[in-house]
């Protein structure tokens, strides 16, 4: 996974999955968190994040009955969590920036400003002035 500068790494695959089910990473990756919100495919790196939160869905095959019922359950479950996910996208975003010690708004700021081929120096550029805080 291609990063924005030689500081960011992306993370772990378990680090990864920790940071889809809305887990804090370490001040390491602070800076790829940025990148992840800001890139021009952020939008599709928030549905991959929201699809592995809604993995628990999976679980509604165990109940017992018609395999037809089964199914439906999981697509309506899928369905509506996808619709609320796509609903609060921005927000899930920011709440993602303050966790990682940024000022509230500043993902939307460089996506906003920013031409789409030159995002990823922007975030670096960002991420030099504003040092997440250590938590």
């Amino acid at each position: 996974m291609p990063t924005h500068s030689g500081r960011s790494r992306a993370p772990d695959p378990f680090h990864w999955l920790w940071y889809a089910v809305a887990g804090s990473l370490p001040a390491a990756y602070h800076e790829w968190v940025l990148y992840d919100l800001t890139c021009r495919t952020w939008v599709f790196r928030h549905l991959s994040r929201a699809l592995v939160q809604f993995s628990f869905w999976w679980l509604a095959l165990l109940v017992p009955g018609p395999w037809s019922l089964r199914f439906s359950m999981v697509a309506l479950g899928y369905l509506l969590s996808l619709y609320f996910s796509i609903s609060f996208m921005e927000d899930a975003c920011e709440r993602r920036v303050l966790k990682a010690g940024y000022p509230a708004g500043l993902n939307r700021k460089i996506r906003e400003e920013t031409p789409v081929s030159e995002r990823a120096a922007t975030a670096a550029l960002y991420a030099s002035y504003y040092p997440p805080r250590q938590s």
